[in-house]
């Protein structure tokens, strides 16, 4: 699974460096490639087969304009990313709507990886009082 965060930078490629356990989660559990896509003020990074999974989920309820308007909102904000000498490329609008400049970081979501501008992650993190974030926890028995 995926745990733990993770400070990293991204290059003037706009290529990243996945973490060794990234890595490793991703190939021993899961298989490359990594679907990285839209999320709340970040990026998300699905193995395909999970991707996959989710989106077929969807597909497979009855059809309504609305559920084709999502799919295609699904697949047109999603791109494959192949890992390639421990490196994903980060697509130019992808990054742009996660306002990633260089600093980037990682947070390990059991199933999935989130990708942040470090700035906005700090951000995230900050708006939450440690003391109300420690009570929701412990509400699910963390």
């Amino acid at each position: 699974m995926f745990i733990g965060t993770f400070d990293l930078s991204m290059d003037p490629k706009n290529r990243i460096h996945l973490p060794a356990k990234v890595r490793d989660v991703l190939h021993s559990v899961y298989e490359p490639p990594l679907i990285v896509t839209v999320s709340d003020r970040c990026l998300a990074g699905y193995a395909a087969r999970q991707w996959l999974e989710k989106y077929e989920k969807i597909e497979s309820e009855p059809y309504t304009p609305e559920k084709g308007d999502l799919l295609r909102a699904i697949s047109a904000n999603a791109e494959e990313c192949p890992l390639k000498n421990g490196r994903i490329l980060i697509p130019t609008r992808l990054k742009e709507y996660a306002q990633i400049k260089r600093d980037v970081v990682i947070v390990g979501r059991v199933k999935k990886i989130e990708i942040w501008s470090a700035e906005r992650y700090r951000e995230a993190v900050a708006s939450t009082p440690p003391s109300e974030l420690s009570e929701r926890i412990r509400e699910y028995g963390f």
